[in-house]
């Protein structure tokens, strides 16, 4: 097993530990400690935060994962030292900016204005140390340690405020400055872990003097436009649930983006780590090994897609039934499954975003990612007053399916590579029998969930047996 291929199942790993813990989190210690206005601003903070990091972070992390491989002695020292004091920079003039000045976002926003939405600031700065750290680690090929020290530290750190405000030793605004305390230390952190990794000494800034200045900065320039885009796609949800319903809205909706998020566990990794392998390959125009691993991440993905879906949408009122109060909640199913089957859709498609980000056709994929956050927002100015929560999930699914197709025929038409073969047929089939059979043995006693529960546990073993050496 080579190095690689180690640290996307250790960083899986971490995800899924971390994912267990934010079950604890979201589905029972946050819905039992903290009223839905005050998940609601929880939730906008970290969104916010994340969104703001991406335009902050003036395409540099990206820019590094796309040129270190270029750079060698001396010379990669000071490309990292570059980048990396700039970003300092910037997150500290960000971070102490956006503290003071959170109010006024909220109000430009059109949100209501919360008094625990100060910790932005902190929590800005920690996402973008955090953000150009794991990128960093990335081109090491090392993401696990970033991956568990964000998943499950910071996790951790919640739940364990969060019991705290629970039995009323503190109440939410302190456990939001634990939240942004922990977030910042960990960004810190993860960064210093990615230098000391590189084990490359840093220098006094200064001009590469490469004559590459005018390729970094527009490379560079899309990076930021791509980032923004990219958060948006993560972020622009939130931010129109609480504007244009609320923030109590925002509660049941984190709810749902927490369960229908669940396959990311995987995708997360697998994009770290494939970043810095498309670029190195685009470099060296390995065109035939691109197209193989484009092909073979459609499969892994789609499977790990499908198979969050056929086992979490039967057991939908089950896991609900653990939320304390669950009736406040209840709008939320739907959402769930749009949620999910969005992301069936997405990761069906392979690795199509970091394919084009990190090779010659960026600036199409930016055109691309551009268009579609525009047609996000716009479906979801018409759907969510119509439909309500369920409009922003009626928005990814056609969202994300207008523009996956767009760049699959993109790629076919620029280099006839495509990711699709008859074993992502059979995993349809394979889920589809599944999950019907699963429905239809559905029922409200314990023998008909142990059934059920057999009937895709069953499913997906055979699945596992008839397709995994294709896969």
């Amino acid at each position: 097993m080579s190095v690689f291929q180690r640290q996307i199942i250790k960083g899986s790993v971490s995800n899924f530990l971390g994912i267990g813990v934010g079950v604890l989190n979201n589905i029972w210690l946050f819905p039992l400690a903290f009223s839905l206005e005050e998940l609601g601003i929880y939730r906008w903070v970290e969104r916010t935060a994340v969104l703001i990091a991406a335009i902050a972070l003036l395409g540099l992390h990206r820019t590094y994962v796309r040129y270190q491989s270029r750079f060698k002695g001396e010379d990669a020292s000071q490309f990292l030292s570059n980048i990396v004091v700039l970003v300092a920079a910037i997150a500290a003039i960000m971070g102490i900016a956006f503290t003071f000045f959170a109010e006024r976002l909220a109000l430009l926003l059109d949100v209501p204005v919360a008094d625990e939405i100060f910790t932005l600031g902190a929590v800005l700065a920690g996402s973008m140390a955090y953000t150009l750290g794991l990128s960093i680690s990335s081109s090491a090929k090392r993401i696990s340690v970033p991956f568990f020290l964000k998943n499950v530290v910071i996790r951790l750190s919640l739940l364990l405020g969060a019991v705290l405000v629970s039995r009323q030793y503190f109440d939410f605004a302190v456990w939001m400055r634990l939240f942004a305390l922990v977030h910042m230390s960990v960004g810190i952190l993860v960064l210093l872990y990615s230098i000391k990794l590189k084990g490359i000494p840093l220098r006094r800034p200064q001009p590469l003097g490469k004559g590459l200045g005018k390729e970094l900065a527009t490379f560079a320039s899309s990076g930021i436009v791509m980032a923004v885009m990219t958060m948006s796609l993560a972020t622009i949800d939130s931010q129109m649930i609480a504007s244009i319903m609320s923030y109590e809205a925002l509660g049941v909706y984190s709810i749902a983006f927490f369960i229908g998020s669940f396959v990311d566990g995987i995708r997360r990794p697998v994009s770290q780590a494939l970043s810095p392998q498309f670029a190195n390959l685009w470099n060296e125009n390995n065109k035939e090994a691109i197209a193989k691993m484009y092909g073979r991440t459609s499969r892994v993905l789609m499977a790990v897609a499908l198979t969050s879906f056929v086992v979490i949408v039967p057991n939908l009122d089950l896991i609900f039934s653990f939320i304390p109060d669950p009736d406040r909640f209840e709008s939320a199913k739907p959402v769930v499954v749009l949620i999910l089957l969005s992301r069936v859709i997405d990761y069906s498609f392979g690795s199509n975003g970091e394919m084009l980000s990190n090779g010659p056709y960026f600036k199409w994929n930016l055109l691309a990612i551009t268009a579609l956050v525009a047609l996000l927002v716009g479906l979801n100015f018409v759907l969510i007053p119509s439909y309500g929560l369920e409009g922003a999930g009626y928005s990814l699914v056609i969202s994300y399916a207008v523009f996956n197709l767009s760049k699959a025929l993109f790629l076919y038409r620029k280099e006839r590579m495509q990711p699709f073969s008859m074993v992502q047929f059979q995993l349809l089939l394979i889920a589809a029998v599944t999950f019907t059979s699963a429905k239809f043995l559905a029922g409200s006693d314990w023998a008909h969930l142990l059934l059920m529960n057999a009937v895709i546990g069953t499913g997906l073993l055979l699945g596992f047996i008839l397709v995994r050496k294709r896969i």
